[in-house]
C-alpha cells in the first residue's frame, strides 16, 4: 500500500509572476533570431551567446518560480548552489533552441529531434529545481503528470520552432505573433506546472533546507533582477535593430543616388534619351551579358541631322536645341516597339532596331525616320527644315557591338558625302571603292530630273507560232560622261543609298506612258515590269500602280509585274497579300527566275500568277543536259496543271528554241529573236514583220537605236531579216 502524500495547490499570484516572465523570455527568443540572422557572422555570435544568456535566465527564473508556487502544508526553503547550479543548463539549451531556429535549411528530422532534445532539457530544469529542496524522507514522482509534462512542453517547442520560421520568411502582425508567443508560453508553463504537479512529498516528511532561500523577499528581488536583465538586452537589440535600418537607408539611399548619377551619366539632360555612352553599354551588355537572350537579326542606326551647326549659327543654341527636341519625339514615334534611341551628339541621334534581318523592311524604317525629321519645325515663329544623313550597319554582317558602331558611323559619313538626306548601308568590303559609288549615287538622283533614264524593250514570242505576245521593259542609263552603265552596276548603289523605290516608281510610269504612245500609233503590246523587293513591301503599291493605270489610260491587262521568285518567297505572307491586291486591279503577275528560290507548291497553288519565267541558267543547259531538260519538262508540266503560262528567257540558240516548243513552253524570249532596244525601234522591228502602223512613228525624245546595247536601227532589222520566221519555224517544228 503507498503512503499517504501531502495534499499541494499552487499559489496563483506567483504562477501569474512566473507565466509573465515565460512569456516575456519567449517573445525575446524571436528578436533574438531576427537579430543573429540580420548581422554579420562575428556580431551575431555576440548577439546570439547575449541572446542565450537573457532568455535562458528568463526560463530558469520560470521554472523556479513554478515550484515557488507549489503550496505544501510545511514551511520549505531552496539550496541556493543548486538553484544557481540549474542556471547554466537552461542558458545552454535556449543557446541551442536559438542556433536552431536560426538555419533556414536545417533537415526537418534533425529539427524534431533538437526539439525533443531542448523539451527533454525543460523538463530536467525543473527537475533541478525540485532537487534544490531537500525532503526527509524523499519525494516520488507521478510517471503519467512527468509524461504529461513531456508532452506539454515538447508541442511548445514545437510550435514554437514552427512559428519562428514561418517568421524568417513573412513577419506575421504583432498582434498575430502576440498570438502565437502567448499560446507557446502557456504550453510551456502549462508542463513546468505539470511536472511540479508530479512531485509528491509524503506525509510526515520534513524539509531540510528550509533554513535556505525561503520566503517572498528573495522571490521578489530574482524577478526584479531577472526583468531588469531582459529588459536590458531587449534594449540593445532595439537599438541594434535601429541602427541597422538606419545603417540599410543609408545604403540604399546611396545605392539610389549611385543610381540616378548611372543613370544620369548615361542619359543625354536635353532629350531625355540615352547618350552616347549609355547607348554603347547597352549595346555591349546585349552582347557580352551571360544572361542576355541570343543575340539575333539586329540592326544599328546612327542619323546625322544636315543643318542643324548652319541654324545654330543663324538662330543660336535655343533653337537647335528645341529642333533637337522635336525630333527625338518625332523619331520616337516613327520607331517601331521595342526599338532604342539614343542623343549621341548636339546633331546625331543612335537608334537599335531588333527583329529586322529584311534589308527593304530596314530601308522602309529608315525611309520614316528621314521624313519625320524632314518635315518642317516651327520653333518660335520660324519654319526650320532639316533633313537626315542615315548609316545602317546590320548584323551579323557587323558581327559585334564595336564594329555595328564603327560601320554605321562609316555607313553616316558615306550619306552625308552623298549629298545629305538620304540613308546607306554598310556592305563589307566595299570601303575602298565608297567614293566612286558615292559620286554614282549623286549622278544617278539626278539622272531622273535630267532625263538620262530610258527603257528598252525585249519582245517575247508565242512559241508555236512566232507572233508577238508582248515585251519586257529594262531600265537603263546614258550617263553623260560615263556612257550607258550597266544596270549591274547602278541597281546595287540605288539600294545601298534608297533610290531603288524611286527608280522603280519611275520604269512603272515610264512603260504605261510607252504603252499609251505605243496604242496612239496603233499598236497594243502589253509591257512586263520587274518590281525589285522594296517595291513589293511597300504598303502603297497597289495604289501606286491603279494611280499610273489611270494617269496614262492603259487596260490593267496590258501591264505584267514580275516578281522574282526568291522575292515572292521571302515573305510569303506579305506577298500574297500584296498579289491579291495587285490581282484586284486586273494586272497580270508573273513569278521570275524560277527555279531558283525555294518555293512552296501549296503557296504556289494559291499565288494568283499568270505565268512562270524559267531562269536563263536552265535554258542554256538545254542543249547539253538531260538534267536542265527534265527540269524544264516538269516545271513546265507543274505550271501548266496550275493554269499558268510558261516563259522560257534566255534563249539564244534554235536548238534551245527547238526543244522548249517540244517541251510545249507557251513563249521565248531571248537575243536569237531580238535583243533589247528602244520604244521605236521595236515598232521598226515590228514593221519588219508586216505589222500595220497606223499613225507616224512618234518623234517625241526617244533615245536613237544607238543607245540600245550597242545595236543600231539596221542590226536589229537585219537580226530578223537573217533568221526569217519560216525558217525558224521549220526548224522548231523538226
Amino acid at each position: 500500500m503507498s503512503p499517504p502524500y501531502m495534499d499541494v495547490h499552487f499559489q496563483l499570484s506567483t504562477q501569474l509572476i512566473a507565466w509573465a516572465l515565460g512569456f516575456y523570455a519567449l517573445f525575446l527568443q524571436g528578436t533574438v533570431v531576427r537579430c543573429v540572422r540580420a548581422n554579420d557572422r562575428d556580431a551575431g555570435l555576440g548577439w546570439w551567446l547575449g541572446g542565450a544568456l537573457c532568455v535562458g535566465t528568463g526560463f530558469w527564473a520560470q521554472a523556479l518560480l513554478n515550484l515557488v508556487a507549489l503550496q505544501l502544508p510545511i514551511r520549505v526553503g531552496f539550496v541556493a548552489p543548486v538553484v544557481m547550479a540549474a542556471w547554466m543548463p537552461a542558458v545552454v539549451i535556449s543557446a541551442a533552441a536559438i542556433w536552431m531556429q536560426t538555419r533556414t535549411h536545417f533537415p526537418q528530422r534533425l529539427r524534431l529531434v533538437g526539439g525533443l532534445l531542448v523539451a527533454l532539457g525543460l523538463c530536467l530544469l525543473t527537475f533541478i529545481h525540485a532537487s534544490a529542496i531537500m525532503f526527509q524522507p524523499g519525494v516520488s514522482w507521478d510517471v503519467w503528470r512527468l509524461a504529461g509534462a513531456l508532452l506539454l512542453t515538447l508541442a511548445g517547442c514545437l510550435l514554437g520552432s514552427l512559428a519562428i520560421r514561418r517568421s524568417l520568411v513573412a513577419e506575421p502582425p504583432w498582434w498575430r505573433r502576440g498570438l502565437l508567443v502567448l499560446g507557446i508560453s502557456a504550453l510551456f508553463n502549462a508542463g513546468q506546472v505539470c511536472m511540479a504537479w508530479a512531485m509528491q512529498v509524503p506525509t510526515g516528511a520534513v524539509c531540510l533546507s528550509v533554513e535556505h532561500l525561503a520566503g517572498e523577499g528573495w522571490v521578489l528581488v530574482l524577478c526584479g533582477a531577472v526583468l531588469m536583465l531582459m529588459i536590458m538586452g531587449h534594449l540593445s537589440m532595439r537599438l541594434d535593430a535601429r541602427a541597422r535600418r538606419r545603417q540599410q537607408a543609408l545604403v540604399d539611399s546611396l545605392k539610389e543616388a549611385q543610381a540616378a548619377l548611372d543613370v544620369a551619366a548615361q542619359h543625354d539632360p536635353l532629350t531625355g534619351l540615352l547618350n552616347r555612352v549609355g547607348f554603347e553599354r547597352m549595346l555591349h551588355q546585349g552582347f557580352e551579358s551571360p544572361s542576355s537572350p541570343a543575340v539575333g537579326p539586329l540592326c544599328v542606326m546612327r542619323l546625322h541631322v544636315d543643318g542643324v551647326r548652319t541654324l545654330t549659327e543663324t538662330y543660336g543654341h535655343a533653337h537647335s536645341d528645341q529642333l533637337m527636341r522635336h525630333l527625338a519625339l518625332r523619331l520616337q514615334a516613327a520607331m517601331r516597339g521595342g526599338d532604342v534611341l539614343a542623343h549621341a551628339e548636339s546633331d546625331e541621334f543612335l537608334m537599335l532596331s531588333r527583329g529586322l534581318s529584311d534589308e527593304h523592311e530596314l530601308a522602309q524604317l529608315a525611309q520614316r525616320l528621314s521624313a519625320a525629321v524632314h518635315e518642317p519645325c516651327l520653333i518660335e515663329g520660324n519654319e526650320l527644315t532639316v533633313s537626315a544623313s542615315i548609316g545602317i550597319a546590320r548584323y551579323p554582317e557587323s558581327f559585334n557591338a564595336r564594329l555595328l558602331l564603327a560601320h554605321a558611323s562609316d555607313a553616316m559619313l558615306t550619306a552625308r558625302k552623298a549629298g545629305g538626306g538620304v540613308y546607306c548601308f554598310h556592305r563589307n568590303g566595299e570601303e575602298q571603292v565608297g567614293v566612286d559609288q558615292v559620286a554614282l549615287q549623286r549622278d544617278l538622283r539626278h539622272a531622273i530630273a535630267r532625263d538620262e533614264l530610258m527603257l528598252h524593250f525585249q519582245p517575247k514570242l508565242c512559241a508555236g507560232n512566232g507572233e508577238l505576245s508582248g515585251v519586257e521593259a529594262l531600265l537603263r542609263w546614258q550617263h553623260p560622261v560615263r556612257g550607258l552603265v550597266s544596270p549591274a552596276t547602278f541597281i546595287p548603289v540605288a539600294e545601298r543609298f534608297g533610290l531603288i523605290g524611286e527608280l522603280g516608281l519611275w520604269v512603272l510610269d515610264a512603260a504605261c506612258r510607252q504603252m499609251r504612245l505605243w496604242h496612239e500609233a496603233g499598236v497594243d503590246v502589253p509591257v512586263a515590269v520587274n518590281l525589285s523587293a522594296h517595291q513589293l513591301r511597300q504598303p502603297d503599291l497597289a495604289q501606286r500602280v491603279r494611280e499610273v493605270l489611270l494617269r496614262h489610260r492603259v487596260p490593267p491587262a496590258m501591264l505584267i509585274l514580275e516578281i522574282t521568285e526568291s522575292v515572292a518567297m521571302d515573305d510569303i505572307e506579305a506577298s500574297m497579300r500584296m498579289f491579291d491586291q495587285l490581282d484586284d486591279i486586273g494586272v497580270q503577275l508573273s513569278i521570275d527566275d524560277f527555279g531558283t528560290g525555294y518555293s512552296s507548291l501549296s503557296y504556289l497553288r494559291r499565288l494568283p500568277a499568270r505565268q512562270l519565267k524559267i531562269d536563263r541558267s536552265f535554258i542554256g543547259d538545254l542543249e547539253s543536259s538531260a538534267d536542265a531538260q527534265a527540269i524544264v519538262e516538269a516545271v513546265v508540266r507543274l505550271a501548266h496543271a496550275l493554269g499558268l503560262k510558261v516563259v522560257g528567257e534566255g534563249v539564244e540558240t534554235l536548238e534551245q528554241a527547238a526543244i522548249l516548243t517540244r517541251l510545249q513552253c507557251d513563249e521565248l524570249q531571248g537575243y536569237l529573236f531580238a535583243r533589247p532596244m528602244p520604244a521605236h525601234a521595236l515598232l521598226v522591228w515590228l514593221g519588219q514583220r508586216g505589222a500595220v502602223i497606223t499613225s507616224p512613228l512618234p518623234q517625241h525624245g526617244d533615245v536613237d537605236a544607238q543607245a540600245g546595247d550597242g545595236l543600231t536601227e539596221g542590226e536589229v532589222l537585219t537580226t530578223w531579216s537573217d533568221l526569217g520566221m519560216a525558217p525558224l519555224l521549220r526548224h522548231i517544228g523538226r
